[in-house]
């Protein structure tokens, strides 16, 4: 299929020399860190680096990640003397910072919300990892288009996916081509993960999917159908190939009714206040 319906993902760290940004006396020790602040960056090097300990920005002003999540590194990990390489670093936090449920919750997803954040994990700087300093921090990244050196936001991402900007964080498509949700787009996925019956064929694949739909889309709308003329289900079926490979997977979707019609803002009912 085009995507997974969650698309979360632990960011590869691919500079081994790279240190922190700032040790001097405004830097923040990581074990002084915490979940729900925001962070910007100068260069994309220094949003890739495994370490940073800059003191951290309002989340009401432009940055590039936000701390959802800071624990203890544990296990084997921990035992190194010398900090880690980027390439055990990744390995290491895609078992601790990506933790799907803690992410939606901070999001404030709902069942039906596609999350599309990428997870950025930080280890302590090397003088802190030989003093004995084991705090990992997660940062979530948001699929912000466009931004030079990465992705910018204006507000915090705390339960954003409920509030109406939000639809700079959704990913839609429009012509099947990815874009944010505040551009405008042609459909919008509705998280679900459904398999059409081993006895569909091919030709019934589009009907049978888009009455798989029905429901998630109403609750992803909280409306009914029948109240949005303006409004259809997109569903996508698999392709020949995929088909032939047995592929089954329906992704569900929404959007203008109206052929070569397009809408600005996300659709989701929990997300009050949208345009």
């Amino acid at each position: 299929m085009r995507k997974r319906s969650v698309l979360l993902c632990v960011a590869g760290l691919l500079l081994t020399g790279c240190g922190p940004r700032s040790s001097g006396a405004a830097a923040v020790p990581s074990v002084m860190q915490a979940v729900g602040t925001c962070h910007t960056f100068r260069t994309q090097q220094e949003m890739i680096q495994p370490s940073d300990i800059a003191p951290p920005v309002p989340c009401d002003r432009p940055h590039r990640t936000e701390t959802f999540q800071v624990t203890t590194v544990d296990g084997q990990f921990a035992t190194y003397k010398k900090r880690p390489d980027p390439e055990q670093i990744a390995a290491y936090a895609q078992g601790r910072c990506y933790d799907a449920d803690a992410i939606r919750s901070y999001l404030g997803a709902g069942p039906r919300d596609t999350v599309s954040f990428s997870v950025w994990p930080r280890l302590p700087t090397r003088a802190e990892w030989e003093k004995g300093v084991r705090t990992l921090r997660c940062d979530l990244v948001p699929p912000v288009q466009k931004a030079e050196n990465g992705p910018l936001a204006a507000f915090s991402f705390r339960d954003v996916l409920t509030k109406p900007e939000s639809s700079t964080v959704r990913v839609c498509e429009l012509g099947g081509e990815y874009v944010t949700c505040d551009q405008p787009h042609d459909r919008e996925e509705v998280a679900t993960w459904q398999d059409l019956l081993p006895t569909v064929q091919p030709e019934d694949a589009q009907k049978v999917a888009t009455d798989m739909c029905e429901p998630v889309v109403q609750e992803f709308l909280q409306a009914k159908l029948a109240s949005r003329p303006d409004l259809t289900i997109k569903a996508i079926t698999p392709n020949k190939d995929e088909w032939e490979k047995g592929v089954r997977a329906v992704k569900c979707g929404v959007g203008p009714a109206a052929a070569g019609a397009t809408i600005v803002g996300t659709l989701s009912g929990s997300a009050k206040g949208q345009v």
